[in-house]
This record gives structure tokens, sequence and C-alpha cells, in this order.
């Protein structure tokens, strides 16, 4: 062979060695690209598995805030009515002790009155007669002792003449009272029931800033976060939760408070705080009815099974 023939041959050589080694390279590339779009597709599966699982878990979570707050709603009618039906007789006894107080002559400084004991005196005896008519009796003369009363009819006379005598000023009318602490709750109840979260809510402030250690403040907190929960203020419904476990760390309505907490974390896209707040109710509360439905749903927000 020539040396030119030798040169062309070693030319071809590099050039297929060249063209081997772009095919060996393309052939890694189009693997590499095709394994990362598998993660890319898996990755995407996965999160929308979990995204679908947390709005499971939400919905699950509300709906048993519902049916735990209608059960807690019947049971206050329940205590409600109940108190009713004690007033009504409380009623019934003051007009009964009234009739049995006409009969004997006995007058009440505070006729009606319910509840504690009213200051009685003697007065004049009532005289039934046949046909059902009451007469009184005849009046004492004035300077003596009535027979049967314990007081003094006064027989001085006035200390001015009649026409000196000074004008009787009108009595101003009374200013309205302000609700008592029990009538306050059941008012803000009340109002919390028909539907009317915002009044209901004006009522458990002034409630618990009133009475801020009231017999009824830990279920005032515990109403109040709930209406900012329906209300969608789901960061005020934290603070007042955390309030109520604050202040009131053993009340019953505390494991109920901790997990309508949770639940408001959760719609705040803070699901690690709420699975941490349900496993405190398992921890601090176990036999608490929550408990059971908070192992669960840890299981829900964590994705364990």
């Amino acid at each position: 062979m020539s040396r030119s023939t030798w040169w062309l041959f070693g030319a071809a050589c590099v050039v297929a060695v060249t063209l081997t080694g772009c095919n060996t390279t393309g052939s890694q590339l189009e693997t590499t690209i095709y394994d990362m779009h598998k993660r890319v597709v898996k990755l995407d599966k996965d999160l929308g598995e979990s995204i679908t699982k947390l709005n499971e878990t939400a919905a699950t979570l509300n709906a048993r805030v519902d049916e735990m707050d209608q059960q807690t709603r019947q049971l206050g009618l329940l205590i409600e009515n109940n108190q009713k039906r004690l007033d009504d007789l409380s009623k019934d006894l003051a007009r009964f002790r009234a009739d049995v107080y006409r009969h004997l002559g006995i007058t009440a400084s505070v006729p009606g009155a319910v509840g504690g004991t009213p200051n009685v005196s003697v007065g004049q005896p009532m005289i039934e007669t046949p046909g059902g008519v009451t007469t009184p009796a005849p009046p004492a003369p004035a300077g003596t002792v009535v027979q049967g009363r314990n007081e003094l009819v006064d027989s001085a006379p006035s200390p001015l003449p009649a026409a000196q005598a000074a004008p009787v000023q009108p009595t101003p009318a009374p200013a309205q009272p302000a609700m008592d602490e029990r009538t306050l709750y059941a008012t803000a109840q009340r109002a919390q029931e028909s539907g009317d979260l915002e009044g209901a809510l004006k009522l458990f402030d002034e409630y618990l800033t009133r009475f801020p250690n009231g017999e009824q403040a830990a279920n005032a907190y515990f109403w109040k976060g709930k209406c900012q929960l329906d209300l969608n203020r789901h960061a005020d419904a934290v603070q007042t939760y955390e309030t109520l476990r604050s202040k009131y760390p053993n009340n019953t309505k505390t494991p109920y408070a901790m997990y309508n907490q949770a639940v408001a974390h959760v719609r705040l896209g803070q699901t690690a705080e709420a699975a941490r707040l349900m496993q405190a109710i398992i921890d601090q509360f176990p036999m608490s009815p929550v408990a059971e439905q908070a192992k669960n749903d840890i299981k829900k927000l964590t994705g364990s099974r």
C-alpha cells in the first residue's frame, strides 16, 4: 500500500471510534432521563395520595366535631329544661306559701320571693264567712298593741303641719340591672344554638370579662372557641383553646378543646402541630372519649399504619 492509502485507512478508524463513543454517551443520557422521569411520576403520585388522605382526615375531623357538638347541645338543652322545671316548682311553692300566709294572717316583706327565708310578721287574721267572703277583723285603737301582732301603731302627729309638710319627691326609676352570671351564660348559649355566632361570641366575651373565674368560665372558653371555629377564625380559635388548656388543665372540657384546637391547626395547614396535640390527648387523657378517636386520626395525619 501507498502512504496515502494508509492515511485514509487511519482516518476512517478514528472516525469509526468517535461515532461509537457518541452512540454510547447518548444511550446513557437517555437512560438517565428515563429514570428521572420515573421518579418524578412516582413523587407526583405519592404527593397526590398524601393530599387526598389529608383532605379525608380533615373531613372526618369536622364530622366528629359536629357530632360531639350536637351531643353537647342536647345535654345543655336537657339541663335548661330541668332548670325551668325547678323554677316553675319554686314559683308554685311561693304561691302556695303566699296563700297559707294570707289565711293565717301572716305578711311577708318579700311576697313570692324564690329562695331564702322571707322576713315575716304576724298581721290581722282574715275571717272566712260561710259564703266565701273574706272580712278583715276590726282595726285596733291608735296607740295600742294589736292582739296577735308584733308592731305598735304610731298615734303621734306629723312633725310639720299639713300645709308645711315637705312635698313627696317622686322615686326615680331604677336602672336596668345587668344580667347575672347564670343568665348571661344561658343567653350566650341560646344565641349560639340559634345560629347567631357573632352575638354569642360577644356574650361569651362579656361573661369572661365580668366573671373571669365564674363557675362556667371553662365552658365559656370552649364555646367561644367553637364559635370562632365555625366562623373560620381558626387562628383565634387556637388561641382561645390554648387559654382554656393553660387555665383549666384538668377540666372535662380540656381534651375536647385540644381536639378542636387540632382541627383548627389542620385547617391552617399545620398538620405537625395537630398531630402533636392528638398525641398529647392520648398521653394526658387516655380515658377520655376523644382519646380513641385521636389514635385513629393521628395515624391519618402522620401516614402511619
